[in-house]
């Protein structure tokens, strides 16, 4: 290889590095305003949520306390089908 083709080489390997950092940087924003997107989506939604925990406490803590029951009888099957 002479001396021209060594230039163009590293010149085209530096275009190449150009162009990478460009598109990592902009993949960079991206996911950086995706989790805002979502932050913001996640804290609505928290928001919503113990809004109607709130309104419905003594309804919620029955269900969880009925889910509670359920899970235990089953895992409590499962158990003695092991045995």
């Amino acid at each position: 290889m002479d001396k021209e083709e060594l230039e163009q080489i590293k010149q085209t390997l530096n275009d190449i590095t150009v162009k990478i950092d460009s598109k990592i940087d902009e993949l960079s924003k991206t996911i950086g305003k995706t989790k805002t997107k979502i932050g913001k989506t996640i804290g609505d939604k928290k928001e919503y949520t113990e809004e109607n925990i709130n309104e419905n406490a003594l309804a919620y803590m029955v269900g969880a306390f009925v889910g509670g029951v359920i899970v235990g009888y089953v895992t409590g099957k499962k158990i003695e089908k092991v045995r």
